[in-house]
């Protein structure tokens, strides 16, 4: 996140005049990076999801994610039996990774994860891919994991990162500018 901290030589007027400014810029860029991030997600057919197992081991898997709505939660649709459900409960912080060939560039989301096993939750967010074949006894063994975004990172068309530390830009969410 962006910090302006208030020159002492402007004054009342010019300081609250600069903190305008910086705030618009700071939301200027902030809409720029999560528009390059979108173009990213949407060209990226399938996410790997990242949990951390009991033994404290990061465990990648690729899983075909909702598209994030306008918060950037995104939802993923899974057995509840599965290895990534038991270690959500245990380690509910979880980073989901876009990563798109041909723009050489990724996206990833760091949140925190929950289970939604409400039926008609279930039931509104069911797509066709979410067939019998894969669900067979719905809506018993069809669960929702919904990851509400902490920090969104990547190296993106556009924003391709700190040259030296090849550091990605980022957001914080939610998402906001901080004036004193």
């Amino acid at each position: 996140m962006l910090r302006y901290r208030r020159p002492q030589s402007l004054g009342r007027l010019g300081a609250a005049i600069a903190i305008c400014l910086f705030g618009a810029a700071a939301l200027a860029e902030t809409k720029a990076i999560l528009s390059a991030a979108s173009a990213v997600i949407k060209d990226t057919a399938y996410p790997v999801l990242i949990t951390i197992d009991q033994r404290g081991q990061p465990k990648a898997r690729v899983v075909e994610a909702f598209p994030p709505d306008s918060a950037y939660v995104v939802w993923v649709a899974t057995k509840p039996v599965t290895r990534k459900v038991q270690e959500i409960r245990a380690h509910p912080k979880v980073t989901l990774h876009y990563f798109n060939e041909a723009s050489r560039s990724y996206v990833s989301i760091m949140g925190k994860a929950s289970l939604v096993e409400d039926t008609a939750i279930k039931a509104a967010m069911r797509r066709d891919s979410d067939s019998d074949k894969l669900y067979p006894n719905f809506p018993e063994d069809y669960l929702l994991i919904r990851v509400d975004p902490i920090r969104l990172e990547g190296i993106l068309p556009g924003f391709r990162g700190d040259p030296d530390t090849w550091e990605p830009v980022g957001v914080d969410f939610p998402i906001e500018v901080l004036v004193p």
